[in-house]
Parts: structure tokens; sequence; C-alpha cells
């Protein structure tokens, strides 16, 4: 339990440290995370025999932050065709490859490569876009977590999560409302300032949303991790598990708080 807490402390500190000093070091670090979770990713369809083809997401992983970040957005639709082209054409002339193989490396790039690239559009925007999208979540799984212990009488969703209650879900959403509301009265730090700075409605609207859509997130994760018959993806993060472990719903709410933030501006 030490360990565990001193390992979830350094992470905050680190996110932290990518928040206040961005810049290459933010692409640094989201470039590794990318780069851990493709293998990760590999590495539970292996658990079930499958052998997916991973140089082409490899690439696209430790290149689709820099390519954003030195050029045009337009260019990291070219280096996302090229990866899909590779990953569809090594699977027509390598007859070792199977099909299911070829199935499995798509979904890999749809989970988590294409999703590590709306996080880098949301840390574009607003230093205090991607707070949320660390903030929420976390909020959330906490608030889900209290009460769902306390309150929780209704299973939610058994055949994947035994513990998890319908009145922890609803503390969730909750949770994620307060992230976004702790969101907002974090903007006004000048470390954190953007010259994007959403009101609290907006972000306590896409907190909530967050504490829900982080849920997916997590669970999905933990389909996989059925399916494949792992406990966790990787033991980079001692009592933490991996990357993906730490950031399926970090992950699933960046393309929400994205296009929620797009939507509101066009309200």
């Amino acid at each position: 339990m030490k360990m565990r807490v001193l390992v979830g402390a350094g992470l905050i500190l680190l996110f932290a440290a990518i928040l206040v000093i961005g810049g290459w070091f933010q692409v640094l670090a989201f470039t590794v995370a990318a780069v851990i979770s493709i293998y990760e990713m590999g590495r539970a369809c292996r658990a079930k025999g499958l052998h997916p083809c991973l140089w082409p997401l490899y690439a696209f992983a430790a290149l689709y932050y820099a390519a954003y970040a030195l050029l045009a957005p337009a260019w990291l639709g070219v280096l996302a065709l090229c990866c899909l082209l590779a990953l569809c054409t090594e699977r027509i002339f390598n007859p070792a490859r199977t099909t299911e193989d070829a199935i499995c490396s798509l979904f890999v790039f749809m989970y988590p490569a294409a999703l590590y690239v709306t996080l880098a559009l949301v840390a574009s925007l607003s230093k205090s876009l991607l707070l949320l999208c660390f903030a929420a979540p976390l909020m959330g799984d906490t608030a889900a977590y209290f009460i769902g212990s306390a309150f929780g009488r209704h299973k939610l969703c058994p055949h994947i999560s035994p513990k998890k209650t319908v009145e922890g879900s609803v503390g969730g959403f909750l949770g994620g409302a307060l992230g976004g509301m702790l969101t907002y009265a974090l903007q006004g730090i000048p470390a954190l300032h953007s010259a994007i700075t959403p009101t609290l409605w907006q972000l306590a609207l896409a907190g909530l949303l967050c504490g829900g859509v982080g849920q997916i997130g997590d669970l999905f994760a933990s389909t996989v991790k059925r399916w494949a018959d792992i406990k966790d993806y990787g033991n980079i993060f001692p009592g933490h598990g991996g990357v993906m472990d730490r950031l399926d719903s970090v992950l699933m709410c960046a393309p929400l708080v994205y296009v929620c933030m797009l939507l509101m501006w066009l309200l």
C-alpha cells in the first residue's frame, strides 16, 4: 500500500510538471506514453494468441505529437493515413499475418493510438482543458469508490467488475462535475494561464460528462483485460499497473472534452 501511494503521488507530480512546463517536455511525455501503450495493447493481444503488426503503430506513436507540434495539423492526417495503409498493405503481402491479426492491428490503431491524438488536440487548446481530462475522471473514480462503498446496493455490471455499483456510478458523475469545478478554480493560477479559459458551467458540464465517460473507459479497459486473461496491462508503475491502466479513463475523456469545447464555442 505504501508503494502504491508513493507511486500515485509521483504520477501526480509528473502530470503537474507536464502541465506547467508544457512544450517539448509535454510532447516527449505523451509520446513515450503512447509508445508504451502500443506495446501494452500488443502484449494483451499476444496473450490471446494474436500477433498484430505493430511497427506502423510504433512509428505513428513516436511521430504523432511532433508532427502536430511542428507541422500543420493536416500532416497528422497524412501520418494516420500512412499508418492505416501500412497496416492493410502488410496484411495483403504477408501470408503469415492472419486476418484476425490485421483486425487486432486496426483495433490498436483506434484504441489507444487515435485517442492519444485527441489528447494532443486538447492540450493545444488550453492547459485547463488538459487538466480537466485528468481531474474529472480521477475525482469521478474517487467519488464512485467512496459513494459505492457507503451506499452501493445494486450491481452495475458484475460480469466485468463485480464490485462496481449503480450508486457508485452516480457518484462518479458527481465527482466528475467536481473535477470540472476544481479545474475552474485552478485555471487562474499563472502557470496554467491559457488564451482559452472556459467558464465554470462549461467545465462543470464537461466534467459531469467525463465522470460517466471515464467509467466507460475504465470498464472497457477491464473488458479487454478479461478477454486477454491478464491482470494489468503492464507493471511499469508498481501497485498501479501499466500506462493503459492509468490512462484508460483519461484517453476516453479526451475526445469528449475536445468535442464539448468545440460545440460550446458554437453555442
